[in-house]
């Protein structure tokens, strides 16, 4: 995947409101995000590893990366609050539902309530150019 990015929920778009007498610093526009981090999940891809061990390989037969909500300790999802100049571009997950989808799941739920996603590098060239090694 590429280096230095990560893939994240955004949950929340919040602006900071300066109180009286603070200026925001130039150049901020005081937009934040509460975004809820995704990890790789190990693969094996003969293609890519020589010695058949896991790593950052996406799936041999879609060539997507398989992703997982990163949690704490706890069970609690891992987010934090970052720039909103800091996100790059959209991407496409879709739920990782296995052998059998939870019959719960729906197409307005599916995002909440999965714990493991594709990253869908099919969902527009920029993105296919970018994952595609």
């Amino acid at each position: 995947m590429c280096s230095g990015h990560c893939v994240a929920q955004v949950r929340l778009v919040m602006r900071a409101v300066p109180f009286c007498g603070f200026r925001i610093p130039q150049g901020a526009n005081g937009f934040l995000t509460y975004v809820q981090r995704f990890d790789l999940v190990p693969q094996v891809n003969a293609s890519f590893s020589t010695n058949g061990s896991a790593g950052q390989f996406p799936e041999p037969s879609t060539s997507m990366y398989l992703l997982r909500r990163a949690v704490r300790a706890n069970g609690s999802r891992l987010g934090d609050v970052i720039p909103l100049s800091q996100l790059r571009t959209l991407v496409d997950l879709i739920p990782n539902f296995g052998a059998k989808a939870d019959g719960h799941l729906t197409m307005a739920n599916s995002l909440e309530y999965s714990n493991q996603f594709w990253l869908n590098k099919y969902f527009d060239k920029e993105m296919f150019y970018a994952l595609e090694l």
